[in-house]
């Protein structure tokens, strides 16, 4: 070991500190890669976290697992003389800071025209006519909405 023995910070109980202490480099990182399996599980899915924080009208959520990409109206678009048929298309990603806070790093990759919509029969949110699920409720959409994908 190199330097003075890492301050585990207050939050961390004194008996799991001894048990840290106490193993060799390869147990420490098998409790990292647990701990971060652990952090994954409880952080609410990416998806959840846009709809609960986007501004706009949502119109479509593509997961990729680590990141998504959005197609989402600005807000207020119906107050503004903008074209209703362009929507914005962003990569949206989690970004640790670090004291630990997650932020959503939404990165603007350009404006889109965009194709028909369908309201969805569940909230009546506004839907691109090939998306398979409501990117405002959830709600699977019935095959219907895309025959021309097949």
């Amino acid at each position: 070991m190199s330097g003075d023995e890492p301050v585990a910070p207050e939050a961390v109980p004194d008996p799991l500190v001894e048990r840290l202490v106490a193993l060799d480099v390869p147990e420490l990182r098998a409790v990292r890669t647990y701990v971060e399996r652990l952090l994954d599980y409880a952080r609410p899915p990416l998806t959840d976290r846009i709809r609960a924080e986007a501004s706009g009208e949502l119109l479509e959520i593509d997961d990729h697992g680590g990141s998504a990409l959005v197609r989402k109206r600005p807000p207020n678009q119906e107050e503004s003389d903008a074209d209703p048929g362009i929507v914005s298309l962003y990569r949206v990603t989690r970004e640790r800071h670090i004291g630990g806070e997650e932020t959503l790093h939404w990165s603007f990759l350009g404006d889109v025209r965009n194709p028909t919509l369908t309201d969805c029969d569940h909230c009546g949110g506004s839907v691109d006519e090939h998306a398979e699920t409501c990117p405002h409720c959830g709600s699977e959409l019935p095959d219907s909405n895309r025959e021309g994908e097949r």
